[in-house]
């Protein structure tokens, strides 16, 4: 053998090493740029070459020969499993709850659950029914995954797992884009919760995590001691999911110092991209629609329904693990709902910039202490119409582009109230019924322009209204005449109306029922002249909020837009007297 012959062969052997090396490394994740696959959920089958084809299943006995092929880089494009594979090759039983309420006495069993895995970029159309989730693997890859929603209906019956899951073992990886469509003219329903949690805590490191723990923390820490140590450190190493750090707060809950989640319906631990014309609609136990990256509706054209027992959409990623945590809303409508069965939650939420550009957004909160738009950087809106209603302002940059309204009532607005506004002219500007109790709305849209406005409360409206917002008013009269006597916004009780929560005891919420005006109480040492931006309270011993309001002789019924933020505060009936 030559020695040409001799340095070509090796050269050969360690490209094979390397290749190897590489799918190991990456997940398997094969790449069919441009290519498009059809998977219908509902027989288990995918299109090829104009034929459907049975999807192959992995059984939970079928563990073995799944991780084989896994290695080996053999698995299909798309295919099946009985259980959610995280990467680690010891197929393992673990808890995947939220909370263990019996500590050491509670069975440890495996989630299992129908999963239709995407291992393949390219385009990708779902359609039919599917009782269980769907796991898009993003690892090391560099092409762009669309996941057409063309008529789907996934539903993961139990509630506690994410319908979508996008994952990555990295969520500051962007070397390629993943967008989820709805097809236009199809209807896309989607119904999941949150994907519960997993001790990251090494069982051969177990000793070293104790200094994380004090106080009331390290007894959640003895007590669940079969919820740490799952994996070795090694098993963890190989974990294809995002792995955030749990908050001190979660430590007291019993959580491990590290686990992974999704905790939403749709969730992903990277940026998501929503397009397409159609309709989507995302019911959810958890969370609506969950990153810890960038989350993008964009195109201006698509039609989005979220009801959710906490945060609608939302953009997360603790203790700083991730810069990249912006919400940008472009679309023909977008309604979130934060059902009022739910123990908290905002519509909107943003751990960095909320920026609306354009569409008809109803954002509705939980009926306490939460905002219709929240963000940690500041939320912008530069277009469309915008309709929030909550008991936290959260602020709205003033370099906005397009003018918006904030209003903060002194009474509590309740079910079935309707507020509206109405121009010099007695034009509606908009109407609003609500399903729920709130203190402060938010409104903007090109209608909003500078000029003097009037406020009512109830009367009567005649239009057509969707999920309270009326898009078309036709007549309105009789309704009670509104003026406000500050101008700033917050949560009232608070002070400084700076759009800050109220500080609460763990586990404590504001008390607010539905049926009065209970406020928050005022500071003892605030007398009956303080000002508030502008509120003089008539009586410095009622509650905030009391009917003591009712009539300032102070109050202005003119309600003045000069620019782009417009904030009145202490909102009463208005008196001539």
């Amino acid at each position: 053998m030559s020695k040409k012959t001799i340095i070509v062969s090796v050269v050969l052997v360690i490209c094979l090493i390397l290749e190897a090396f590489l799918v190991f490394k990456f997940n398997n994740h094969k790449s069919v740029k441009g290519k498009s696959i059809s998977v219908n959920l509902s027989d288990l089958t995918y299109k090829e070459n104009n034929n459907y084809t049975d999807l192959k299943v992995y059984t939970i006995d079928d563990f073995e020969s799944f991780v084989s092929d896994y290695k080996s880089g053999n698995l299909p494009l798309v295919y099946v499993t009985e259980f959610v594979f995280d990467g680690v090759d010891m197929y393992k039983t673990y808890d995947l709850d939220d909370f263990i309420d019996d500590g050491n006495d509670i069975d440890v069993d495996v989630l299992s659950t129908s999963a239709v895995n995407i291992n393949t970029t390219g385009e990708v159309i779902l359609s039919g029914d599917l009782t269980g989730m769907v796991l898009v693997n993003t690892n090391g890859i560099s092409d762009d995954i669309n996941i057409v929603l063309d008529g789907v209906n996934i539903d993961t019956d139990s509630k506690k797992i994410p319908a979508i899951y996008v994952y990555n073992k990295d969520i500051s990886y962007t070397d390629h884009k993943v967008v989820i469509s709805a097809k236009e003219g199809t209807r896309n329903y989607i119904e999941g919760g949150k994907f519960k949690k997993v001790s990251l805590i090494g069982s051969d490191e177990l000793a070293s995590y104790s200094n994380k723990y004090s106080g009331e923390t390290s007894e959640w820490y003895s007590k669940y001691t079969n919820y740490y140590g799952v994996y070795t450190s090694s098993q963890i190493d190989d974990i294809i999911f995002a792995k955030v750090t749990a908050s001190t707060d979660d430590l007291k809950d019993g959580d491990p110092y590290y686990f992974y989640k999704g905790a939403g319906a749709i969730s992903s631990d990277i940026d998501l991209y929503f397009e397409g014309a159609g309709y989507l609609e995302v019911t959810s136990s958890k969370e609506g629609i969950e990153t810890k990256g960038n989350l993008v509706f964009s195109g201006g054209i698509g039609d989005y329904v979220i009801n959710a027992s906490d945060d609608c959409l939302n953009t997360t990623t603790k203790n700083g693990d991730n810069v990249r945590n912006d919400m940008i809303i472009d679309v023909n409508s977008l309604t979130a709902i934060v059902e009022m069965e739910a123990d908290e939650g905002d519509a909107l939420d943003s751990n960095g910039t909320l920026t609306i550009n354009g569409g008809t957004i109803i954002a509705l909160s939980h009926p306490g202490s939460d905002a219709g738009l929240d963000s940690e950087n500041g939320t912008y809106i530069n277009g469309g119409t915008v309709i929030a209603t909550g008991d936290m302002y959260d602020e709205i940059k003033g370099d906005s582009k397009q003018s918006f309204i904030g209003l903060s009532f002194s009474d509590r607005i309740l079910s079935d109230d309707v507020i509206t506004l109405t121009d010099s002219s007695d034009n509606v500007i908009f109407s609003y019924k609500t399903d729920r109790t709130y203190s402060n709305l938010v409104y903007s849209s090109s209608k909003l322009v500078a000029g003097n406005y009037s406020l009512y409360k109830n009367g009567n409206v005649i239009g057509e209204s969707v999920n309270g917002f009326y898009n078309t008013v036709s007549s309105f009269s009789d309704g009670i005449v509104l003026g406000y006597t500050g101008t700033g916004m917050g949560f009232v009780g608070k002070g400084n109306f700076t759009g800050e929560r109220p500080e609460m005891p763990d586990g404590e919420r504001p008390n607010i029922d539905a049926n009065d005006s209970n406020r928050p109480q005022r500071p003892d040492d605030m007398n009956d002249k303080t000002d508030m931006q502008g509120m003089t309270p008539p009586d410095s011993n009622g509650p905030m909020g009391s009917n003591s309001f009712v009539g300032f002789e102070s109050a202005n019924k003119v309600f003045t837009i000069s620019g782009i933020s417009n904030l009145f505060s202490g909102i009463v009936t208005y008196s001539v007297e």
